[in-house]
């Protein structure tokens, strides 16, 4: 009996052991593991970046002509992982950059895609601190701008991964779901348009969407996806916040008088007090 004690003792010292150091070395074989699936990542991407971006951004990603470097420090420190990918996934319209996924009729399935973004990912640790561009000659006036709107899904498609629940309280709110059905039956939408859909042409009297989308608060996307490509990713993100914040008094005034406006609820147009 005792002898079975002390082999079981013998047993569990050695079990004991055992754990211990496989908890001490585990954690270095998971980081080599993926230290070298990293690297392989890597290598994948850069065969794919030579194949399918180096024709216009350069077999280095520095800046080429009317193209921002990507490989460039204040670019990468800009932007994460996430939108890197949506990037590539559905590129960005009216500047060349065009849609790689294969979900998105490119070449590329998205094992691939993921590739290619810890390829340029990688080029992080060494890129250059290329100089600022010029400042803005009107840093946060893109509402004004002659510059195109590409719609809410443009925005969406990037921004959703990164604040989901805030582009969902938006999607069930009246801004974005009942906005236009109260001046639909309004014959001079002059007035009413400006503040109930997106886009507004005023010389054409068109405009991008219906009902207050993502750019009738922000202003118009291609101005942000142009600066997203190049080294203005933050400037882009700051002018955004303060394009939404100046923008509720663009609406939220007395342009319109109550008078009218209860003039139009009573016609039911308006869900007015």
């Amino acid at each position: 009996m005792e002898k079975k004690i002390f082999l079981a003792m013998i047993l569990t010292v050695a079990i004991a052991i055992y754990l211990s150091i496989y908890w001490f070395m585990e954690p270095r074989r998971v980081q080599k593991e993926a230290g070298a699936m990293r690297l392989e990542a890597v290598e994948k991407g850069k065969l794919l970046y030579l194949t399918h971006c180096a024709r216009c951004h350069g077999e280095t990603g520095g800046p080429q002509k009317r193209i921002s470097a990507i490989n460039s420090k204040n670019y990468l420190e800009a932007v994460d992982d996430i939108l890197l990918y949506r990037i590539i996934e559905r590129g960005i319209p009216r500047t060349g950059m065009v849609a790689l996924s294969d979900k998105e009729g490119g070449p590329l399935n998205q094992e691939q895609m993921n590739h290619l973004v810890a390829f340029i990912r990688n080029w992080e640790k060494t890129a250059p601190v290329l100089p600022e561009a010029p400042p803005l000659k009107q840093r946060s006036i893109f509402i004004h701008e002659e510059v195109p709107y590409t719609g809410s899904e443009s925005c969406i498609g990037c921004h959703e991964s990164l604040d989901k629940k805030h582009i969902e309280v938006w999607r069930k709110s009246p801004m974005a779901m009942t906005a236009f059905s109260r001046i639909r039956g309004e014959k001079d939408k002059t007035r009413c348009t400006p503040c109930h859909a997106t886009g507004l042409d005023p010389e054409k009297k068109t405009y991008k969407e219906e009902n207050i989308g993502c750019e009738a608060c922000h202003g118009p996307g291609e101005k942000y996806q142009e600066m997203m490509m190049g080294a203005e990713a933050l400037e882009g993100g700051k002018i955004a916040r303060e394009n939404g914040l100046k923008s509720c008094t663009r609406c939220h005034k007395a342009h319109i008088g109550k008078a009218d406006h209860i003039t139009l609820a009573r016609k039911g147009l308006l869900d007015y007090p």
